[in-house]
């Protein structure tokens, strides 16, 4: 068991819709990294099924999340088989694959939906409250469809926009009581589900495709990963933010013939610009440091480049974009990147119009590097840091550079503690 599974050890969480899917996903990932589960799912057998499969101390729960009265009081119920509780998964939903329009939909149906993705996790959510202590976390599940309409699938888009409302607003309140509280936005993910509705020619999975910039569909393994670091005590930096898993699929297709040349190297280290004298992250045994991007040709394979600079010497609005450039430009000459190499930019919170500017328009220009790339299989990201304090900063750039987050490109992630 690495470190980072082992500082699980002894935690447990609750799973909603945990018997298939990203669910199970979930669970798994949660389970390798030392978690004992309680696996809540309508298919009571298909969930003892699975927390049987996961091994001793995970139970299995069956519950209709369309009864509010049962979903506030899941979390008690979990919390009593487990002895306790720290993380809340609420992943349970459905969507309308019928192909009706709103005004055609029968009102049972529409009512299930909304019941199922947006009142039972509002219900979970405030049960929480008194069941989780200090130092838990609670995941929900938004969706790609939380920051775009989809017409013809009834209320999903908006009951997962709902999600992302949700999860932002509640995250003061949470945080004095010591709970973080995040989302995960999955894009279209290879689940029994959509290939079924592939098959019976409801999706067309090639067209979908075509339109992600990274070129494949997220698997659950996917999600899972990005839900487990959401989970986890580092993943707190993240509260009340829903980050996209899609391959970039908000903002794309990528455009044809923009990419530099794929990677080839089977390994790297990482390269970090700019954070000389950046004590928090004196435990990176494994990094290259610089100043600037001029000693990246000298520097060896690399799997990822994080640009500190916009955090550690803001400059203009004008200037950080030609930071920005001289990095990319860097980084696609580069001869020794790996196949799965990733460029991360960390901007501070713009508090001030310079700062703002600055932020926005950074980090702007790496969404667009990030469309560019994405052919190459290269993702680039940023990262808008609030305060002075870095805690939490490492492991956040962390997981954003490795293989886990593989799906996570083309966004502006705003991190930090709250004050």
């Amino acid at each position: 068991m690495t470190r980072e599974e082992s500082k699980a050890e002894g935690r447990r969480a609750l799973v909603t819709g945990g018997a298939n899917g990203i669910g199970w996903a979930a669970c798994r990932a949660l389970a390798k990294q030392g978690y004992r589960l309680a696996l809540a799912d309508i298919d009571g057998n298909a969930a003892r099924e699975r927390a049987e499969a996961l091994g001793e101390g995970h139970v299995a729960l069956a519950i209709d999340l369309t009864d509010r009265d049962a979903a506030a009081a899941l979390p008690a119920r979990a919390a009593a088989l487990l002895g306790g509780l720290d993380v809340i998964v609420n992943n349970a939903g459905v969507t309308d694959s019928s192909g009706r329009a709103l005004v055609e939909l029968p009102q049972a149906a529409f009512d299930r939906l909304v019941d199922l993705n947006l009142s039972a996790v509002e219900a979970i959510c405030e049960a929480s409250r008194i069941v989780l202590a200090p130092g838990s976390a609670i995941v929900n599940l938004a969706s790609g469809a939380s920051f775009k309409p989809l017409a013809l699938r009834g209320p999903y888009s908006a009951t997962k926009a709902g999600i992302a409302a949700l999860t932002r607003a509640s995250r003061d309140s949470f945080a004095a009581l010591g709970i973080g509280i995040s989302a995960v936005a999955p894009g279209y993910t290879r689940t029994p589900l959509v290939d079924e509705l592939h098959r019976t020619g409801r999706v067309d999975l090639d067209k979908v495709i075509a339109g992600i910039p990274l070129g494949r569909m997220a698997t659950p393994d996917d999600i899972a990963s990005a839900i487990a670091f959401m989970a986890s005590p580092q993943g707190g930096v993240l509260a009340g933010e829903t980050i996209l898993v899609d391959g970039g699929g908000l903002a794309g297709p990528a455009p044809a013939g923009a990419a530099p040349l794929a990677g080839s190297e089977a390994d790297g280290r990482i390269a970090v610009i700019g954070a000389s004298g950046m004590s928090a992250l004196s435990g990176w045994q494994d990094v290259v440091r610089m100043d600037d991007p001029a000693g990246l040709g000298s520097a060896g394979p690399l799997s990822a480049v994080i640009d500190m600079r916009g955090l550690m010497q803001p400059c203009t609005a004008g200037e950080t974009l030609r930071r920005v450039r001289q990095t990319a430009v860097a980084c696609a000459a580069h001869p020794a990147r790996t196949a799965n190499f990733s460029l991360l930019f960390v901007h501070g919170e713009g508090r001030d119009p310079g700062l703002a500017a600055a932020t926005a328009a950074g980090g702007m220009l790496a969404r667009t590097l990030a469309l560019e790339w994405a052919p190459a299989g290269m993702r680039v990201n940023a990262v808008a840091w609030r305060g002075a304090a870095v805690a939490g900063l490492e492991a956040l750039c962390r997981y954003l550079a490795s293989d886990g987050a593989g799906m996570i490109t083309g966004q502006e992630i705003s991190a930090g503690l709250h004050p």
